[in-house]
């Protein structure tokens, strides 16, 4: 169910316009959502308010024109609870104890800061103070200091979201997922830290990204070199290995253009050398091609740059050139005899 299917629903909740069927999807919904029946802030003032909300959550109205309860204060302590879930947080200290997750131990004492946690079934944008926008995922959090960007930028996140980074050469970016760190300038990429899984996955849209483990190799240093450690650029992705403290470079799922779409349009080829069709590929989306040029010299390709996606165009050259390709450690690997 979207967002906006749901503020639907609760509104011809409220009307009393729904079956029985709807009525149990909302209570199906209300009875997972575990932040709308507890709260962890620790201010008695902030105590008292959640206190008098979840009471006008739990609050029933009986109609008696209609002869049924319209939960008209349970529905919109929901909405309330909505907004608290996202927002609550954002307005107290949170001491490490009140981040429970079950493969991620919470940060230690000098990282207590904000959370921001989507309870949503949509992605949810939030802007920083520095600028960068984040997209977090639904059942994601993102935590952060509240002197984040005063001195330095540097979050915690569990779960999945993406990141526009604002750049600043003089604050690194810093996200921590799991046991993975990755670190910018200023970039655009995205990590999945799932609960469910021990292995942590990064994929950059632009700019670099330097990558590396918490956890330092067995033998041990006073240097951060002994700790597994990629720089990511463009269509790259790392995936951490938790149980073997190692990371594995790969080509994301669906590598996207890094040159505009003007330009891409004039990338069109009439019996033209493959050194120049690869070439060109090697631009538009800023991976290497490795290849034999010596025995692929005398093959000539007719190709244009349209909506295909990168895996269906190397296909296709490879099957009219009589090659193949793989993707290793990152790049393309074109095997072929040669054209005749």
């Amino acid at each position: 169910m979207t967002q906006k299917e749901f503020n639907e629903l609760s509104k011809r909740y409220l009307d009393g316009k729904t079956t029985a069927e709807e009525d149990r999807k909302i209570q199906a919904w209300y009875d997972t959502q575990p932040e709308f029946h507890q709260h962890n802030a620790t201010d008695e003032a902030s105590q008292t308010i959640g206190k008098r909300i979840w009471n006008n959550i739990r609050q029933e109205i009986y109609d008696s024109t209609t002869g049924r309860i319209t939960r008209m204060t349970w529905i919109m302590g929901i909405a309330v609870g909505m907004v608290l879930a996202f927002v609550w947080l954002s307005q107290f200290d949170l001491p490490p104890s009140s981040i429970k997750t079950a493969d991620q131990p919470p940060p230690p004492v000098a990282q207590r800061g904000i959370e921001l946690k989507n309870t949503t079934f949509s992605d949810q944008k939030i802007t920083l103070a520095d600028g960068s926008l984040v997209v977090l995922k639904p059942g994601s959090s993102l935590i952060y200091n509240k002197n984040f960007n005063k001195t330095k930028r540097e979050l915690h996140l569990h779960g999945e979201a993406f990141f526009d980074v604002t750049k600043n050469p003089q604050k690194p970016f810093i996200v921590h997922a799991g046991k993975l760190t990755a670190e910018v300038l200023g970039t655009s990429f995205s990590i999945k830290n799932a609960e469910d899984s021990k292995n942590v996955l990064v994929d950059v849209l632009s700019g670099k990204v330097s990558v590396y483990a918490e956890k330092k190799a067995p033998i041990a240093s006073n240097s951060t070199s002994d700790r597994p450690s990629v720089i990511l650029t463009p269509n790259q992705r790392v995936k951490y290995l938790s149980a073997e403290n190692r990371l594995v470079k790969s080509i994301v799922e669906v590598p996207k253009f890094v040159i505009s779409k003007a330009e891409v349009q004039k990338l069109s080829f009439v019996d033209a050398p493959i050194a120049q069709v690869f070439d060109a590929i090697e631009k538009a989306y800023g991976l290497e091609i490795i290849y034999d040029e010596v025995v692929m010299r005398d093959c000539t390709m007719t190709t244009s740059f349209d909506e295909e996606n990168l895996h269906d165009k190397l296909s296709i050259i490879c099957k009219l050139l009589g090659s193949s390709f793989k993707m290793v450690d990152a790049q393309i690997v074109i095997s072929s005899n040669g054209c005749q």
